[in-house]
């Protein structure tokens, strides 16, 4: 009977997880900064895999940074970086509430866990952390959706 209630939890946590990711991700959010303008744009692909690509705009013109994706892969969700003339990083989906996602890999250095956290007034909230020439860093970004 537990293994049956706990197959019945998981597979209930695994299809909340896809759920809030299909309705929280797409769209075009815009990293709040004087600094500089940057963009994170997230399109479904269907139910188990969305493709984004982070880029700035700069004297008018795209520079894409990265390919991002969060693919489902069996029974969790990943988060797939790939960096302009970088290699690919999975992040595996470590833990989850209804609006925050923790993205970890133990094996990367910088960074280690990528988290996005999805606020009640619309922003985004996103955080990288890691070791960083052997110093532990934390990064934040913060984003407000700008297009559907």
């Amino acid at each position: 009977m537990k293994l049956v209630v706990s197959l019945i939890l998981f597979a209930v946590s695994t299809f909340a997880q896809g759920e809030s990711i299909l309705k929280l991700f797409p769209g075009k959010w815009k990293m709040i900064s004087e600094k500089t303008e940057y963009y994170e744009e997230w399109k479904i692909v269907d139910s188990t895999e969305l493709i984004g690509k982070g880029f700035s705009i700069e004297a008018r013109e795209v520079i894409e940074s990265e390919t991002i994706y969060l693919k489902k892969f069996t029974d969790t969700w990943a988060y797939v970086t790939i960096p302009k003339n970088q290699v690919i990083t999975l992040f595996a989906l470590d833990d989850f509430t209804q609006n925050k996602f923790i993205f970890e890999n133990e094996e990367h250095d910088f960074p280690r866990r990528v988290i996005y956290e999805f606020k009640n007034d619309g922003t985004l909230n996103a955080i990288v952390e890691g070791k960083l020439d052997g110093e532990e860093m934390r990064r934040e970004f913060n984003f407000i959706k700008v297009d559907k």
